[in-house]
Order: structure tokens, then sequence, then C-alpha cells
């Protein structure tokens, strides 16, 4: 298990609040369907419910209705940062996984309830939802069985002060006889010549 992987109800909520896209994995025959939906979620003594509406007509209604088990997924706060060590380029990330089960809610006390659960998570203080605005919209609950968070940071960065940014020249992982020079190494592009960034030591004695 990863060391920046998650199972307390506060990191998990910490990732959750910031996640604007929840996507579900159905399975459709031999394979699997995914489609992002937009969500609001409840944790109420541990359990974690998932609400996100739309047309049961369509893939979604019917891929549900014939298999309720699905695998979930959320992600974001994406950055490709320079660091230290080991490889001078590594990721920083949040993301939230999970599996559990879909159940369509009908009674409209519930729908309204998993509607404005869901817009609360977007925007607070909205209008509260009423039974003339249901129409034809389905609403669906997810409830987790598993879940966890992962809150990754570049084991690079960990112990640097705020603001603190690299410069001047570090050895290479692995190689004590190469080093990097981290200023020309953080405004190359991905497709620049890094002949001038990396430098063999020993050819310069």
């Amino acid at each position: 298990m990863k060391a920046d992987t998650y199972f307390d109800h506060e990191h998990i909520n910490q990732v959750l609040d910031e996640m604007e896209v929840l996507v579900i994995g159905m399975h459709d025959g031999e394979s699997i369907y995914q489609t992002p939906v937009h969500f609001g979620y409840e944790e109420i003594d541990g359990q974690y419910t998932f609400w996100f509406h739309g047309d049961d007509s369509h893939t979604t209604g019917r891929l549900l209705k014939a298999d309720p088990h699905v695998g979930f997924e959320l992600d974001g706060g994406q950055k490709f940062l320079l660091v230290p060590k080991p490889f001078h380029y590594s990721a920083e990330f949040k993301s939230v996984i999970g599996q559990g089960i879909i159940t369509q809610v009908t009674d409209h006390q519930s729908m309204l309830h998993g509607l404005n659960v869901m817009t609360d998570h977007y925007i607070k203080n909205h209008p509260q939802f009423t039974d003339k605005m249901l129409g034809k919209v389905a609403v669906w609950r997810l409830d987790a069985n598993k879940i966890s968070a992962r809150i990754h940071i570049p084991a690079g960065l960990k112990d640097m002060k705020p603001g603190q940014k690299l410069s001047g020249s570090e050895t290479v992982y692995g190689d004590p006889n190469t080093t990097v020079d981290l200023d020309a190494l953080a405004s190359a592009s991905v497709n620049a010549d890094y002949s001038d960034v990396y430098a063999d030591d020993k050819k310069k004695k």
C-alpha cells in the first residue's frame, strides 16, 4: 500500500470537497462503460453516499438496471513539477477511488434530497428543488462499500519551504558522474534539446 493512500474520513472528505466530476465505471457485457457525472456526496458515520442525475432511458440507465455494481474515481489538482530527485520531474495530484452499488430513487422526497445535495456541492445557498421541477429527471444514489483517497506530493518537494525554488546543479539520480542544471531543466520544453542541461562531469575534467 502506498504511503500517501488514506482511508480516514478527514482526508477522503478533503479530496471530495475539491473534486468536480465523478467518473463511474459500469459493466457492459465483456467491457466497461465509463461516464462522468456531476455529483454531491454525504458522509454519515463513515458511510459515503453519492448522488447524481441523468436520463434513465440512455446507456447509463440501461446498464445500471442490468448490473448496479460499479467502480468509481475522482481526480484533480494535477501539477507536473520539477523536483530534486530521483528523476527531476514528478506529478502532484489528489484522487479518490472506490466501489459501490447504485440504486435509482423514485420517491419524490429522496429525489429532491439527492438533487439538493448534488447542487450544494457546486452552489451554496441555492433555491431548493420542488416537485414541479422534477420533470423526467432520473436520480441515482451510489452507496460506496470501498473507498480511499490518495494525496500525492513528490518526495523531493515535501521538505521544501513554501516559495522555495530549485536552482543550481544536482547530481543525476543513480549517476554520481553526471549533474543536471535545474534552471535550464525548468525552462526547457518537452521537445527541447537537453544537451546543455545534462553534463558528464568526467568529460569536463
